[in-house]
């Protein structure tokens, strides 16, 4: 009986040893934050990049390398519902195309952007394309699509960073435009309320043909797209032309808003009640977002 005691008594130490020694686990290395940038003054581009994330707390990438120890990667493809394995990204090579790229987002892209709208990183490459469907007519193709820029779960990609130097006033302007409307979208779509008036204005026309005279069943009189309060960068078919869809109506209102100044946009639509009442709703929107207004 004694032995029996003594064996459960040696069992019970051996578990309690055993216990204490997985409760205390030896610690994983601790290594910096990837996304951290640190000063180079030998690198121009990385000194300034450097003193960038200093002032605004935003880290600029120009290759898909984090960190080098340990090393991590950037992977832009992953987004935050699928995985895009059409996405291809080229990478900048020259020291003065991302001084370039910086300058840029330092002085014509981060001023507009408050409240929650700054990026968590921003990479800066020469190309970024993937696949899209495209459907024409009712005949459905792929093709390749140049990104301006591409937002993703844990940077915003803008492209064509080597062609900024050569670009017109108003190829600047669209291209700002991409860009905004790259970061602008997603959480302006997860506010209805900030767009339930905007969209009640022409949410009757949405979906519908616009031709002929109205004596038409189903049909809208053929009429310019403003009458309808509805705007777009293309022009207006002859004849016939779709409203479209809500998701359309708010598209082209980001295209239009974003390239015009406020008394540009005036002066184009200023005859069309419509539009300007939506113009009013889609600026206060924006403007709730953190949005500043050029």
């Amino acid at each position: 009986m004694k032995q029996y005691i003594s064996l459960l008594l040696l069992s019970g130490v051996t578990v309690l040893f055993s216990c204490k020694k997985e409760q205390a686990p030896d610690p994983s290395p601790v290594h910096p934050d990837p996304y951290m940038r640190v000063d180079n003054p030998a690198n121009e581009a990385d000194h300034q990049i450097y003193l960038l994330y200093k002032q605004t707390g935003i880290p600029v990438l120009y290759s898909d390398t984090l960190a080098k120890d340990p090393v991590t990667l950037l992977n832009a493809a992953y987004q935050i519902t699928t995985y895009d394995s059409t996405l291809r990204i080229k990478y900048l090579t020259r020291s003065s195309d991302v001084l370039t790229g910086l300058n840029f987002v330092k002085n014509q892209i981060l001023p507009a952007l408050g409240g929650t709208l700054k990026p968590f990183s921003i990479l800066l490459a020469d190309s970024a394309t993937g696949k899209v469907l495209v459907n024409n007519g009712g005949v459905r193709s792929i093709v390749t699509m140049l990104y301006s820029a591409y937002p993703t779960i844990n940077t915003l990609i803008i492209s064509r960073i080597n062609a900024i130097a050569g670009m017109a006033p108003d190829t600047l302007t669209y291209f700002k435009k991409d860009i905004f409307k790259a970061i602008l979208q997603t959480p302006l779509g997860q506010r209805d309320d900030l767009l339930k008036n905007f969209v009640a204005v022409s949410a009757d026309f949405y979906n519908k043909g616009v031709y002929g005279d109205g004596s038409i069943s189903g049909y809208l009189p053929y009429a310019p797209r403003e009458t309808y309060g509805l705007v777009s960068l293309s022009p207006l078919p002859a004849y016939y032309y779709s409203a479209g869809t809500q998701v359309d109506d708010i598209s082209g209102y980001f295209d239009v808003v974003l390239t015009l100044t406020k008394e540009q946009f005036a002066a184009k639509y200023g005859n069309y009640p419509l539009v300007m009442t939506k113009y009013d709703l889609f600026t206060k929107a924006l403007v709730a977002l953190g949005f500043k207004m050029p």
